[in-house]
């Protein structure tokens, strides 16, 4: 202790000496008296510290005691000064109305300075028995111009690497993710840091800053629940939300398809969705929530992007790589905010935003894919074509058409131009086409602003062959630009704004001719006639000679009659097409806490703009037919004749069209947690106005608009019980005042059973368990015709001014117009009404690796609005049929869906997952007629059936004809005509006979299942989808009627003879306008369900890239053999749905 004194006054001479002798003062020479006077005091000054730093020992290490409930840290400084007798030094109103809460027993000055000072804005140092205290800004001033940067990897409890954890500061928006190796960088604000890391799925962790890199082992979380659920004007915590919602990761959505939809069927429960055509543009997806819940019209959902309604158009091109949510709101509990327009389920969207991150986050995926129809219609050869023509006119005792030497020649392929073996399939399409996408798409920000902006280039073509000939391209290409950017500016602790802004560009070419046209006339092009294009010769240089005969069914306006030449038709124009789609929106984000603890408010003003300029150039072709032609040393010389003149020059016909569509919502919210209890409340105030600008009608081009307000309160209890109450209260400028608008509430509540205090001994096995129930009323506001056409204003009468009149005069001839009313108004139009029922269960087993949601649902559509089937002719509307809201539909269904992950070893990590979707309706009232026979009805069965005859196999011979009811439907009845059943016994075959058959030809059950693998580096995934209890019905396949039809394969290869009284195909018949083999029956009725393997994907991840090969529509099976079976029914020829292979790369940087 001596020493230390001595030591401590030796310091303190030092320091003052040198002070005095460098001072001007010292130099002085009146001064040095003075000096030495000092110096005496100094000394004694000196032994007065030394001393006093023996105290500053026991000041720091006395033992202090603070018991204080929102005190001012001033007055609990002044205490702990009387205790230990340290001073304290700092500006004034430094602490001033600064305050805290301490409960210290016996701890030392140092702690007891640690715990009041290390969550406060302040630093403090010791000097002797002084604590000098600073703002913490001006401490660490030096601390900060330096990087401090902590370092880790993040790993499971099989100490396998954690990808996309998310690594946060506390208390600041610095964050950042580690990389596929579980490693992370995150730069801290000061050596105190805490450092948060948290993913879903896992407990989440708080650790200390540390300059050594660490490990941290993340567990597990056993409980799903902690998940955020996007709903209706906001989040959900998945724990207490009560309605039947449906949420899908985004990468389960990003598949080989440009077209989002796509990857509905079997991977989001509730939805039934089948892909009738894949068409590049026009391939997505038909899809209706919980399946068809009424007859007029389209059952489309509402779409809402970042809270923006958006059309399907707009979802199907939004990239998966953008998307963070997807949510499907099924029951009345999740849609009844939406009141008038959620009868039909809601689509919540929500894409991603960039954060406060420590560098940006860069990703590119590029891919090339290789598309292929997945299984083309077939059609016979010449030779097949030729003899089956033949058989069926001498079935008819009538002459053959073509003669033996042309079948044998044809036969023996002589020549491709006086004995043509057309096939029309190749001719016109291609085996493969070639498509490319490529993503780009950054993300950042700091703590003021964050931004996401990504970049899609989409090129899709289609099959449709080019003529070399021509200078311009008919093939079907359309090239898609997307930008979307979403960036978030805090402009001040409180509020938030968040700019969006989201623009694409659609570039297509397409056939002058429709692709429905086209394969519509594929199908009338026989393969014996001619040939699609014939040699030039010298006199025809300046245009192609499409082949052609004289006398066929098609006028074709100068004087002769033609065959359909589908290739002519094709490659004689072309379709372009621009189309600009941009959106912006602003949403601004305001927290009132400062007025009500809770409380936020939300504003959001988006603005779409679509405008589309189409250009249609064509030319007609020229037509020729080979006259004559002779063989010299086995080359064939042709003579020509010309059947019609076509032009070489292409027209123009050019439109234009738009649309324009604002909303406005205003969302105030509330939420207050008191102990065991949480409330919570919504309103919001939603306006849509859209506005068409259609040129083809000034009925079609007049705006759309509905406004009305929503609102919902939620309770809970202890985590335990929830209750929630919804409405939406809506109106729509559709209906007459008075019917306008509607109120649509719903009820809903949960239990959280397994957060029962009994439940913690069955918490390892059963983790979570949850049941959830609600009620509740919707609407749907869409008014259609008994035609499809949506019915503007239905409370209003049309007149048109050049009505019928009356006509009279000498021999009746002068008539006289007049205004005439062409449609009836209906005062009480209003919207359908759909009364919802969900009962559903969540589960989670042992810590949530195996998870189960599944929902039993009804619902009961009124009001369906209608054109009335039934009104006596007293009435006096004959030709106006009145409309009323009068149909109604039931229907129930469950659906669900179950995953499980596990990690087999510290290597292997598996994950299945699997989706059930039955939905099943029953048509209650539709104002149908009386009917004679009760099978005659359509009440009480499903939407959507077909309607015909039930066959009962081929009259066999000329007895069977005889003996079996009358076939009043035709006269020239033959073995080989299909025979139908009596209904009704009376005898006879009539349309008396006819009933609702088959299943409905949208699937009632729709299902997938699937799993992925990730082995070390390499990941596999597969995924199958299904459907059940749907059927198709054959039409449009029958040869020769008209004459020009062509013989699809399968019939060639299986059609009634007296050897093969067992086919497919009844007899072949020849140029008859109709026939009962033509009607729908059972005989045309097939099973059309199948299950494919949808998707696999096998990829190889190194460090920042990951390279992958994919396939979509790999493998089919099913009973129907004819044609992809998830087209439809008809006869196959549209355009058909892509196999396809893709080949890319991910980088993420």
């Amino acid at each position: 202790m001596i020493s230390e004194l001595k030591i401590i006054v030796n310091s303190i001479l030092y320091q003052f000496m040198n002070k005095i002798f460098y001072s001007k003062a010292f130099l002085c020479k009146k001064n040095k008296k003075r000096f030495l006077s000092n110096l005496i005091k100094m000394k004694l000054i000196g032994f007065v510290l030394a001393a006093s730093s023996i105290g500053v020992y026991a000041s720091t290490s006395a033992q202090v005691t603070v018991n204080v409930r929102n005190g001012k840290i001033e007055n609990v400084l002044k205490n702990i000064s009387k205790q230990t007798g340290v001073r304290f030094i700092y500006e004034e109103g430094l602490l001033k109305d600064r305050k805290t809460s301490l409960d210290l027993k016996n701890v030392t000055l140092n702690a007891s300075l640690n715990i009041i000072f290390s969550k406060s804005n302040y630093s403090y140092r010791l000097h002797g028995n002084t604590v000098v205290i600073k703002s913490k800004t001006e401490a660490s001033l030096k601390e900060a111009t330096q990087d401090l940067i902590m370092k880790g990897r993040v790993i499971d409890e099989n100490s396998l690497p954690l990808a996309n954890v998310t690594v946060t500061e506390v208390g600041t928006s610095t964050s950042v993710q580690t990389d596929v190796n579980g490693n992370f960088t995150l730069k801290v604000s000061h050596t105190s840091a805490k450092i948060r890391l948290n993913i879903v799925g896992f407990d989440p962790q708080t650790i200390t800053y540390s300059n050594a890199v660490v490990s941290v082992k993340m567990v597990s979380s056993s409980n799903q629940m902690d998940e955020v659920v996007v709903v209706g004007f906001g989040k959900q915590k998945k724990e207490s939300v009560v309605g039947a919602i449906s949420s899908v990761s985004s990468k389960d959505l990003k598949v080989p398809t440009s077209t989002l939809s796509n990857a509905f069927a079997g991977r989001v429960a509730g939805i039934i969705a089948v892909q009738r055509g894949g068409e590049p543009g026009a391939d997505g997806s038909n899809f209706w929530v919980r399946g068809i819940s009424t007859f007029a019209g389209p059952s489309n959902p509402l779409i809402f992007i970042d809270g923006i309604e958006s059309s399907i158009t707009d979802m199907n091109n939004l990239p998966p790589e953008v998307i963070d949510n997807f949510s499907l709101l099924k029951d009345a509990s999740a849609t009844a905010l939406y009141g008038a327009r959620g009868a039909n389920g809601v689509l919540m969207i929500t894409t991603k935003r960039g954060g406060n991150f420590e560098k940006a986050r860069i990703n590119f995926r590029i891919e090339n894919t290789f598309a292929a129809p997945t299984k083309p219609v077939k059609f016979s050869n010449a030779v097949d074509y030729m003899e089956t023509f033949n058989y069926a006119l001498t079935n008819r005792g009538l002459a053959p058409r073509f003669s033996d030497e042309k079948i044998t020649n044809t036969q023996n392929h002589l020549d491709p131009v006086a004995y043509p073996d057309v096939d029309w399939y190749k001719t016109l399409f291609k085996d493969m086409s070639l498509n490319q996408y490529a993503n780009f798409n950054v993300a950042g920000g700091g703590n003021r602003a964050d931004y996401f902006v990504s970049a899609n280039f989409n090129n899709d073509n289609g099959f449709l062959r080019k003529d070399p000939f021509n200078k311009f391209d008919n093939n079907i290409k359309i090239r898609k630009y997307n930008v979307l950017a979403n960036v978030g500016v805090s402009l001040s602790n409180t509020t938030k704004a968040i700019i969006r802004v989201n623009s694409r560009l659609d570039d297509y070419n397409g056939s002058g001719v429709t692709s429905s046209e086209l394969y519509g006339r594929l199908f009338l092009a026989p393969p014996a006639l001619f040939p699609a294009v014939l040699p030039a010769n010298a006199e025809n240089t300046d245009h192609i000679m499409f082949g052609n005969l004289n006398g066929g069914p098609i006028p074709s306006g100068t004087g002769n009659n033609i065959y359909y030449n589908p290739y002519a038709n094709m490659v004689s124009g072309y379709r372009s097409s621009f189309t600009a789609t941009n959106m912006g929106a602003i949403e601004v984000n305001q927290d009132l806490k400062f007025l009500l603890d809770g409380l936020h408010v939300k504003g959001l003003l988006s603005f779409t703009n679509v405008s589309t300029s189409s250009n249609v150039r064509s030319s007609s072709p020229f037509y020729y037919e080979v006259s004559d032609f002779k063989e010299v040393d086995g080359k064939y010389d042709y003579t020509y004749r010309n059947v019609t003149r076509g032009t070489t020059a292409l027209s123009s016909n050019l439109t234009s069209e738009g649309s324009r569509l604002m909303n406005v919502n205003f969302v105030v919210d509330y939420t207050k947690q008191i102990k065991s209890h949480k409330v919570g409340g919504m309103l919001a105030y939603l306006s849509r106005d859209y506005n068409p600008n259609n040129p083809s009608s000034f009925v079609a081009s007049l705006p759309t608009r509905n406004q009305g307000i929503a609102g919902r309160l939620t309770y809970g209890y202890n985590d335990t019980y929830f209750f929630e109450g919804n409405f939406g209260y809506n109106g729509s400028e559709a209906f007459a005042k008075g019917k306008r608008f509607g109120f649509f509430p719903s009820l809903a509540a949960g239990y959280m059973i397994s957060n029962e205090s009994f439940w913690q001994p069955l918490k390892p096995v059963i983790s979570s368990l949850k049941f959830r129930g609600s009620w509740g009323i919707v609407g749907n506001a869409n008014v259609y015709s008994s035609a499809g056409s949506v019915v503007r204003f239905p409370y209003l009468e049309e007149v048109n001014l050049n009505g019928r009149g009356y006509t009279f005069g000498n021999n009746w001839q002068t008539t006289q117009t007049g205004a005439a009313i062409s449609k009836l108004g209906y005062p009480g139009a209003t919207w359908e009404r759909g009364k919802k029922i969900n009962v559903g269960m969540d589960l989670g087993m042992f810590k949530d690796k195996f998870t189960l949601t599944a929902d039993w649902f009804t619902e009961t559509r009124s009001d369906i609005f209608m054109q009335r089937q039934v009104v006596p002719a007293e009435v006096g509307v004959v030709g106006l049929t009145p409309y009323a809201n009068i149909g109604q539909v039931s229907s129930s269904g469950v659906d669900g869906n179950l995953s499980y992950q596990q990690q087999l070893t510290p290597d292997l990590y598996l994950n299945v997952r699997g989706t059930f979707t039955y939905s099943k309706n029953t048509l209650l009232d539709r104002d149908e007629p009386t009917q004679l026979f009760a099978y005659q009805s359509a009440i009480g069965r499903p939407l959507n059936v077909g309607y015909g005859y039930t066959a009962e196999g081929y009259y066999q011979d000329a007895t069977d004809i005889a003996t079996s009811p009358v076939n009043t439907l035709s006269k020239d009845l033959k073995p080989g005509d299909i025979k139908y059943k009596d209904l009704n016994a009376d005898g006879k075959i009539d349309a008396f006979d006819k009933s609702y058959i088959g299943n409905p030809t949208v699937p009632q059950i729709v299902y997938g299942i699937g799993g992925s693998a990730r082995y070390k580096k390499v990941d596999f995934s597969v995924f199958f989808q299904g459907t059940a209890k749907v059927s198709l019905f054959m039409s449009g396949i029958h040869p020769f009627n008209p004459e020009s039809s062509a013989l699809l394969q399968y019939i060639a290869d299986d059609y009634w003879t007296e050897n093969n009284t067992d086919a497919m195909y009844p007899r072949t018949i020849s140029n008859l306008a109709y026939h009962s083999n033509f009607e729908t029956s059972t005989h045309w009725m097939r099973d059309a369900s199948f299950i494919r393997l949808k998707n696999a994907e096998v990829g190889f991840t190194h460090k920042f890239a990951r390279v992958f090969v994919a396939g979509q529509n790999l493998v089919t099976f099913s009973k129907f053999k004819y044609w992809d079976v998830e087209l439809g029914g008809g006869n196959g020829l549209k355009y058909p749905n892509n196999r396809i292979v893709s080949v890319g790369g991910q980088f993420n940087f």
